[in-house]
């Protein structure tokens, strides 16, 4: 009988990573940050095989080089169900690191599965989609907008040449208090730096809601993979797509993950779990009172 990898795998309590002040500089100035060696090869390899599985169809079809929608997977329903990628909500590398640059008050907000196909290397410029996640600016402008989500990209695949799939990201756009000015005719913003960064398989990037960021193209000569969670605070409505996980992982996770699932739907309930671990190990956020004598 065959055995699917992702059906033995070990999901681990979160170990604490403490975030460097190097790193708060960073991810502060620049908006995004770089997590090298965020997952190992062998977890690397399990999770290929529950995404590869989800995407067979995809995989599949007829090679088309000059459609680049044709060659763009973003696959978000049912992902919790798969052991390899219900083991990653929690992630002890990366989601320590989230939890000291917003609050222990989070939850998973989203969970996407971005696959992308070679495309034709002689093709039209790509066509951008620029934009900021969670979708504050269209209700409230561009202006004075809050951190209120951090999305993890881990890298399932090298990304060692530009245009070969990965995410573009505008340096320092999340400091903005307008829109994106792109001039006419052109493809990517003018006075800003746009990053197609240098990774490797087991890589994740950190990049918050402000920034803005586009898909790109896949020139290359393999198929891209990326994993995506995106966390936010509790007072924040998780994405439709974001389906209840498998009753039996859940029923084996630890008090962390499963606030990250929305154990405590009411937001006024103490988000005890992530409460408790901030405070055991002396990261606890400044509180902010209601009223102040004077």
């Amino acid at each position: 009988m065959k055995c699917s990898i992702a059906a033995s795998l070990e999901i681990k309590p979160v170990e604490f990573s403490r975030l460097t002040q190097e790193q708060r500089r960073s991810f502060d100035e620049d908006g995004f940050l770089v997590v090298r060696n965020a997952v190992n090869k062998q977890t690397i390899e399990r999770l290929i095989e529950a995404g590869d599985r989800r995407a067979r169809s995809f995989l599949d079809k007829p090679e088309v080089l000059n459609k680049e929608e044709y060659n763009h997977l973003d696959l978000r329903p049912g992902l919790l169900k798969e052991k390899a990628f219900f083991s990653l909500v929690a992630h002890s590398p990366t989601v320590p690191l989230v939890v000291q640059l917003l609050s222990p008050n989070i939850h998973l907000h989203s969970i996407a599965l971005i696959y992308k196909r070679p495309e034709s290397r002689d093709g039209s410029p790509f066509r951008r989609g620029w934009h900021r996640d969670i979708r504050i600016p269209k209700d409230l402008g561009h202006r004075d907008l809050p951190r209120v989500g951090i999305k993890v990209c881990y890298c399932l695949s090298d990304f060692h040449q530009p245009s070969s799939g990965m995410t573009l990201f505008a340096r320092k756009s999340h400091l903005s208090n307008e829109a994106l000015n792109i001039p006419k005719g052109q493809t990517d913003p003018e006075n800003l730096e746009v990053c197609d960064l240098i990774l490797n398989a087991g890589d994740a990037v950190l990049f918050e809601n402000r920034i803005f960021h586009t898909a790109a193209p896949n020139r290359s000569d393999r198929v891209s993979r990326v994993l995506m969670y995106g966390y936010a605070y509790r007072w924040l409505k998780p994405e439709v797509y974001l389906d209840v996980p498998d009753e039996r992982l859940l029923a084996k996770a630890d008090p962390i993950t499963r606030q990250l699932l929305g154990e405590y739907r009411d937001v006024d309930t103490v988000p005890w779990a992530l409460q408790s671990w901030v405070k055991s190990h002396d990261i606890e956020p400044e509180p902010v009172p209601w009223t102040v004598e004077v």
